[in-house]
């Protein structure tokens, strides 16, 4: 009963103007006009931001410098100080880079072979894919299960940069690589099969599950917990709605589905 009833709700939704691709025959440059503006904004923000994202060196150790022992020595050393604002600098460079990747794919991306029809294929990505935003206005929360007056804050922060380093730079590496196939909804443009492709399937994905895993260790709390788990389930879902609709543009999709892994590797070597 619930299936019918979801299934009669997005056939509602499928019949609106705004999601038939007829009655849009500029929809692509549309899309990425307003694709462009939206990316050149959050670019313009980081890079407006910077002085306080990642702080200045000078910053940060004012800032941790304030810390002292009961015997009123300093907590973080120079050098911690130092491999702190590193990495913090680091996981910046990497998301602007995104940004960048972003730009670069928008104003190459190749025509699409099948178009995004219906909501689940044009609105439903972007839904999803705002998720995190959401994520990033939950309060910091790392403070209070790992103090600064702790030793412990270093190494955990440290861990949990270096995962949102990582998955950023898988996500980075699959956005270069992807490049003139990408797309937020639901199209087939372009078929990448080597690269990181040639393991995974949906390398954007696996390092935003990860990147946001570290954002919600910073942000812990039950609803950041919530829209973390509603995040994955909607790639999940956004990931099968995308390779049926490459199984129809590309009959070669079947093999390379049936011999890579979705999100991580079965092995890293065949």
């Amino acid at each position: 009963m619930k299936a019918k009833f979801s299934s009669e709700w997005i056939a509602k939704l499928d019949r609106l103007i705004i999601f038939d691709p007829g009655r849009w025959p500029r929809r692509e440059l549309i899309s990425r006009s307003m694709a462009l503006i939206i990316v050149l904004a959050f670019l313009g923000l980081r890079v407006y931001q910077f002085h306080r994202f990642p702080q200045s060196f000078d910053d940060a150790r004012a800032f941790y410098a304030g810390f002292r022992t009961a015997a009123d020595q300093p907590l973080y050393s120079a050098t911690h100080i130092a491999v702190l604002w590193g990495i913090k600098l680091a996981v910046w460079l990497i998301e602007t880079a995104i940004y960048l990747g972003y730009l670069a794919s928008y104003l190459s991306r190749a025509k699409a072979k099948h178009v995004a029809r219906g909501f689940m294929e044009t609105a439903f990505p972007i839904m999803v894919a705002g998720i995190p935003v959401l994520l990033a206005f939950m309060p910091y929360s790392l403070p209070g299960w790992a103090p600064f007056t702790s030793s412990s804050h270093l190494y955990f922060y440290l861990a949990i940069m270096a995962v949102i380093a990582f998955g950023g730079a898988i996500n980075l590496i699959g956005l270069v690589t992807l490049r003139r196939a990408f797309t937020i909804m639901s199209e087939a443009r372009v078929l990448i099969v080597h690269g990181i492709f040639r393991r995974i399937r949906h390398p954007l994905y696996t390092g935003h599950f990860i990147m946001f895993f570290g954002s919600l260790l910073l942000r812990l709390h039950a609803i950041s917990m919530a829209l973390y788990v509603l995040f994955c389930i909607g790639q999940v879902v956004r990931a099968r709605i995308e390779e049926r609709k490459l199984m129809q543009a590309f009959p070669d999709y079947a093999i390379y589905k049936a011999r890579t892994a979705m999100f991580f590797p079965h092995r890293l070597s065949h």
